[in-house]
């Protein structure tokens, strides 16, 4: 064979190699580690899912918890939303991005660490969680008062502390959501956050997220869809049709 031959696919596998290596690095690449200490985890198989197109848990990647360990790892092309299965029980949400993810599974609690998607939306979900049950728990006590005989103006204090939380929730939901309009959290939970609603309409909270949103968040196909909806039925409101 000549030299220059040989030169040459030395060259040309060399260049593919380097391809291959370079379209590697591009992907994004993902690291769970798991534990438990639930004892009738183990043994199962957690399964990763990734929502299809039609919105139907589609898996991914699977493990089998084994002495309370198990975990998921590869490559994915885009960052995206993932929920932990075990059977048809979803166990927790989880954002797939690169880099290491810990997950823990206790009795009491399930927490997620690792990658900063993940730590923005378990900081977010962490907080509503905490006012949800003191808004429970205040309202728990609002009855228990009100079987007591207590004064109205007790109960007007517990009434206005409820307000002020509410508040502060519907403030927790909606920055929440503008601090990740450029990213998959975003979308998600701006249609979670819709859902409240018996029919779509535009709040003035709801106006000022889409004001400020990208126009990645805005031409998100759920996110168009809900607006097209809610300005239909403003109108309607107002008289239009």
């Amino acid at each position: 064979m000549p030299e220059a031959v040989k030169v040459m696919r030395k060259y040309i596998s060399i260049s593919l190699l380097l391809v291959i290596s370079l379209l590697t690095a591009c992907s994004e690449q993902y690291n769970i580690m798991g534990n438990s200490s639930v004892d009738n985890y183990d043994g199962n198989v957690l399964y990763l899912k990734v929502m299809t197109a039609d919105n139907v848990p589609c898996a991914y990647d699977s493990s089998e918890v084994v002495h309370g360990k198990f975990g998921f790892e590869g490559n994915v092309d885009t960052v995206c939303m993932a929920q932990i299965w075990m059977g048809s029980n979803s166990l927790l949400p989880i954002v797939l991005e690169s880099g290491d993810i810990q997950i823990s599974f206790t009795d009491t609690e399930q927490t997620v660490r690792g990658g900063n998607l993940n730590e923005r939306l378990y900081k977010f979900l962490n907080e509503n969680a905490r006012l949800q049950n003191e808004i429970q728990n205040n309202t728990q006590s609002l009855a228990r008062l009100i079987m007591m005989g207590s004064s109205p103006s007790t109960h007007l204090q517990i009434e206005q502390r409820n307000e002020d939380l509410q508040e502060k929730l519907d403030k927790l939901w909606t920055g929440f959501i503008s601090d990740n309009s450029d990213n998959v959290l975003g979308p998600i939970y701006f249609m979670e956050y819709t859902a409240q609603y018996f029919y779509p309409v535009i709040t003035p909270q709801i106006e000022k997220i889409l004001k400020h949103a990208p126009e990645s968040f805005l031409r998100n196909p759920d996110v168009q869809g809900y607006v097209r909806d809610a300005r239909f039925n403003m109108r309607l409101m107002q008289g239009d049709y």
